[in-house]
């Protein structure tokens, strides 16, 4: 089989190779890959600055959807011909992450990611497609789709009628407009494009933007909320984009922080968490039985995830270059067969 490889030394180390075909121990699922979607952690690993440097190329990306090709001993959740995504942790059931669940993050780190044409994966790790989605579509609900449903409802316990802030138009951002939307919540996204402001406000029917180069935009959110401020903020900038976020949060509001676009150190006004009673938790993806709720979730309210465009596999390169050019609205994705 075909599959790519990284060396943490930049795009240019992006090389496609062919290995032997994968086998399933007891346990595990063979999977034919259909589709994968890209992260800006992707992009840090290519360039080297995710984690542990590589001491060896290794297989990145960790977010797919694909079909089942066999199933090793002792599985019985899955057949041939099923359609699977894969969770981003070869084993984190249930709970709160643990360490030994975070050393099993594919696509960094040195485990063995899913830009391939096949990979072995844990059942256990595996949840079903949702039927009305393209393979594509699927494979960007694993980090981007469940890191949103994990700020706003585990963690966020958004309520119909609440404002929810998020930031830029990126996959997690998206995702968030589209869940709050579902959740009878209202939504204001920032982002200093104004063709960009103008698309999520008809395509994606968010209710306000504020432009995050204006040093106010906190004020400005203050202002559209009625004085109050947002419920829930999704915070996947960190820096001092967090700061400010915190300015623009209502008392008892959720503050999800799920990035560091902004730079990983942030001066937080700590009267103003303790006087508003915020809570402020960091989110990195969700357990697999909170993946299978968003999957049901997206079954039943029939989400389409915003796709910006998909690249050939052959072309992966070109995928992780218009990621990194940072122009587009919702998620890149590669596709590697139909």
């Amino acid at each position: 089989m075909l599959s790519y490889f990284v060396q943490g030394t930049g795009l240019d180390s992006l090389s496609m190779r062919e290995v032997d075909d994968p086998t399933p121990v007891p346990g595990e699922v063979l999977v034919a890959v259909r589709a994968v979607s890209l992260n800006y952690r992707d992009l840090m690993v290519a360039e080297g600055r995710y984690g542990k440097p590589l001491t060896e190329p290794m297989v990145p990306c960790s977010d797919s959807a694909g079909v089942v090709l066999a199933v090793g001993a002792g599985v019985d959740r899955f057949a041939p011909g099923d359609r699977v995504m894969n969770h981003s942790f070869r084993y984190w059931p249930g709970g709160t992450l643990r360490r030994e669940y975070m050393e099993g993050f594919i696509g960094g780190g040195g485990v063995a990611g899913v830009l391939a044409e096949k990979f072995c994966f844990p059942a256990v790790s595996l949840v079903r497609g949702p039927d009305h989605l393209t393979f594509a579509e699927a494979a960007t609900l694993p980090i981007a789709g469940l890191t949103a449903w994990s700020a706003l409802v585990p963690f966020g316990q958004t309520r119909p009628g609440d404002w929810v802030l998020a930031h830029g138009t990126g996959g997690v951002s998206i995702f968030v407009a589209q869940l709050a939307r579902i959740l009878g919540a209202r939504v204001i996204l920032s982002t200093s494009n104004e063709e960009k402001a103008r698309v999520v406000r008809e395509r994606f029917h968010v209710d306000a933007t504020v432009d995050y180069r204006d040093p106010d935009w906190a004020k400005h959110v203050r202002e559209i909320t009625g004085g109050d401020g947002a419920d829930v903020i999704v915070d996947t900038a960190g820096g001092d984009t967090l700061a400010r976020s915190l300015g623009a949060a209502n008392y008892a509001a959720r503050v999800a922080v799920v990035g560091v676009l902004d730079g990983t150190a942030a001066v937080m006004d700590i009267v103003r968490i303790l006087a508003r009673q915020l809570r402020v938790g960091g989110i990195y993806m969700d357990n697999a039985d909170e993946f299978e709720s968003f999957a049901k979730c997206v079954s039943a309210s029939k989400l389409k995830p915003a796709i910006d465009r998909i690249f050939p596999f052959e072309d992966a390169r070109g995928a992780y270059l218009h990621l990194q050019n940072q122009k587009h609205i919702g998620k890149v994705c590669i596709q590697i067969a139909e």
